[in-house]
């Protein structure tokens, strides 16, 4: 009775073991402007924000927001450190005007700089490039608030 208990629990970490391997497979991507050319559509923001007066803002929207229309952004950017972000919404008839904006990466950091708009310039940590999903996490600090903000996108094209 003992060696067939032996045997099955043997069994059982060997396919326990297997299983696990498949899971946890890794389909990250080297963090290169290569492997996040493409479009991306933002699908998840979380986040807070405590500002100066001391009120805390905690939020996790799913987009497309369907109570804004449908209201979701994209980001696309091109090999050659370029990037456009538009918005998107049932109810615009022509989408707004877009954002151009200058980037470049180094290491898992993400720079953002807006070329006709310096309030659209972040840094961000690349915490997840994949072939169909892109995560982004900021945080930043200044008189009016503090901030950590993790958004989640996945590649359209």
């Amino acid at each position: 009775m003992k060696k067939l208990f032996l045997i099955v629990a043997a069994m059982f970490a060997v396919v326990s073991f297997s299983a696990c391997s498949d899971d946890d497979k890794d389909d990250s991507l080297p963090i290169t402007t290569a492997n996040i050319a493409g479009t991306w559509q933002i699908t998840l923001d979380e986040g807070w924000a405590i500002y100066s007066d001391g009120t805390r803002d905690d939020w996790s929207d799913v987009y497309p927001d369907v109570s804004d229309g449908n209201y979701y952004w994209t980001y696309t950017f091109d090999t050659n450190g370029t990037c456009i972000r538009k918005s998107h919404a049932d109810y615009q008839e022509n989408e707004d005007i877009p954002d151009y904006f200058t980037y470049s990466i180094s290491g898992n950091t993400l720079t953002m700089k807006g070329k006709t708009d310096s309030e659209l310039n972040f840094v961000g940590t690349i915490k997840k490039l994949t072939n169909s999903h892109l995560v982004i996490f900021r945080s930043g600090e200044d008189a009016f608030e503090k901030y950590e903000e993790t958004e989640t996108y996945k590649r359209l094209k």
